[in-house]
């Protein structure tokens, strides 16, 4: 049989401690140095004709930090301070360390995937068209983030738990009270019995003392009745400390998706053409991501009902400005972003479609291809609409003539040239 000495375990536990608090160090370098490589590259694919071909990949690279993937690098920091904390209250608080094992294996799934989810966030922040499939390549930074949560999440699961208190059985309660009450029992014990029959006596045989054997009291079963797991503190915590980060990861997330959306959107509100100087500045179309394409299209109230149920379901952002030039010109400028390049070009399709049976004279502009410009019969004035990638530029210039159609033009091109 052998017994583990207590220096021997002691021992143990100290290397424990001390596998942990390396771990957690360790852990904590590498994530910081996460924090300054980059994560991923995105270039533009080939397209399967472009693949059977031949054609050779594209050379253009982009590659992003993580501070530069918006909505994506908050919910994530968030995740390693939560659980860089646990180790921390596992050295504070022992009896909890069997629940916070729990949470910082759960918590290190999920940040390990959402380590490994950025190409998305570099794709819409690279700026490559959809249709170009755009390729993403992991690099540094997502290898060490992973390795960082790893040596975290093996700090926690280092550190011994308490071991938990041998119970004494109710029998070994007990005796004490009968060895006390031995004395008085013997004690009162008929005189008669001290003079047996000596034949008598010697018929019985000799009384073999019974061996009592060794018990090591490590090796005593603990008795006490289990509780179950919710009435235990220690999975409590662990289950708490799980949905509490759970939901502070979303909160973070769904602010941080917010806080990119707007950012987004105030990008757009700079990529806008102002008005110049000496124009009489007015309330533009578009605004708070709403546009009235009743005000920036020459199609009828029907008409411009149907294409604005199309720019609903798939305009993302909205931008625009307005003035009206000395000579009571109105002119305005709106930006739609789509959700695709593939919407972009539906809505230009459908708005060509309706302006074919609206009265008016349509041509193209020479001086920027793909766009078109509409002069109207029965609403004076011009409009042109132009487009590149998942943006639409509708430019106009009403209660002008075709006189109009050289302002417009410069409007069109200064706007594409902004993009």
């Amino acid at each position: 049989m052998k017994i583990t000495s207590a220096r021997e375990g002691a021992a143990d536990t100290g290397s424990r401690r001390v596998k942990s608090a390396v771990a957690t160090v360790v852990g904590l370098f590498i994530l910081v140095q996460a924090w300054t490589v980059p994560w991923v590259s995105v270039r533009p694919g080939l397209t399967t004709l472009d693949q059977l071909i031949g054609s050779p990949p594209s050379t253009e690279v982009r590659t992003f930090a993580l501070t530069e993937l918006p909505g994506y690098w908050q919910p994530l920091c968030v995740g390693w301070v939560a659980l860089l904390a646990l180790p921390v209250v596992a050295w504070v608080r022992p009896p909890w360390r069997f629940g916070l094992r729990l949470a910082a294996m759960l918590l290190g799934m999920v940040l390990g995937i959402g380590t490994l989810l950025p190409a998305t966030a570099a794709i819409d922040v690279s700026g490559f068209p959809l249709e170009d499939r755009p390729s993403t390549t992991l690099l540094g930074g997502v290898w060490l983030g992973l390795v960082g949560v790893v040596l975290l999440v093996r700090a926690v699961t280092t550190l011994p738990e308490l071991p938990a208190p041998a119970a004494v059985p109710a029998v070994d309660a007990a005796l004490p009270a009968v060895d006390a009450a031995l004395p008085a029992v013997d004690a009162a014990l008929p005189a008669a019995d001290a003079t047996l029959d000596d034949e008598r006596a010697a018929t019985i045989p000799p009384a073999v003392p019974e061996s009592t054997p060794f018990v090591w009291q490590g090796s005593r079963p603990n008795v006490r009745t289990m509780a179950p797991w919710w009435r235990r503190p220690a999975p409590i915590v662990g289950v708490v400390a799980v949905l509490g980060v759970a939901g502070l990861l979303v909160t973070v997330t769904w602010h941080a998706i917010g806080s990119a959306q707007e950012q987004q959107l105030d990008a757009l509100d700079t990529l806008v053409v102002a008005a110049p100087v000496g124009s009489t500045t007015v309330a533009p179309a578009a605004g708070d991501d709403q546009v009235d394409l009743g005000r920036v299209l020459p199609l009828s109230r029907e008409r411009t009902f149907l294409l604005a149920e199309q720019a609903d379901a798939d305009v993302v952002h909205v931008a625009g400005s307005a003035w009206t030039q000395p000579d009571g010109t109105s002119i305005s400028i709106t930006l739609l972003e789509f959700n695709s390049t593939e919407s972009a070009n539906q809505f230009r399709r459908s708005y060509a479609d309706l302006q074919q049976v609206t009265p008016g004279e349509l041509a193209e502009l020479a001086s920027v291809p793909g766009s078109t410009v509409f002069i109207g019969a029965e609403r004076p004035g011009v409009w042109a609409v132009a487009g590149r990638d998942q943006l639409i530029v509708i430019a106009s210039a009403a209660g002008g003539s075709a006189g109009s159609v050289p302002i417009v033009e410069s409007l069109v091109r200064a706007q594409l040239d902004r993009f």
